[in-house]
């Protein structure tokens, strides 16, 4: 019986160790990003007071990716179109907001007005 405590006492310890332990720093899953933001520039304009306003492509909330997939914008001229004008709304934080107007021609002529946001500042 003497001899059996010991052995029964390290299985034990051993075993309570090895359950303890934690993963490598390698062998654990790296956070997952869903939209990563995408830099690169899609299109180039300026405004009536010479901002040079770029639109990156971005993902799916905000920039180029978000205008063609959510509201099916598919060219430059129509982000152009607004931005040509002075700003329409100004906050004083780099919150700049142009409005514009697009029209279809054809068999079925329509007008809509749109809002292109633009974020100008060096910080956000």
């Amino acid at each position: 019986m003497r001899k059996i405590i010991p052995i029964g006492v390290t299985a034990l310890t051993t075993a309570a160790l090895l359950a303890g332990t934690a993963l490598p720093a390698q062998a654990r899953p790296a956070p997952v990003v869903p939209h990563p933001w995408d830099h690169r520039v899609k299109c180039t304009s300026t405004d009536a007071d010479g901002r040079k306003i770029v639109t990156r492509y971005g993902n799916s909330d905000f920039g180029w990716n978000h205008f063609t997939h959510r509201h099916n914008i598919k060219k430059c001229s129509i982000l152009n179109a607004a931005l040509k004008d002075k700003v329409d709304e100004d906050d004083g934080h780099g919150r700049l907001e142009y409005d514009g107007v697009a029209i279809r021609t054809g068999g079925r002529p329509a007008q809509v007005k749109f809002v292109v946001i633009v974020q100008y500042s060096r910080k956000t």
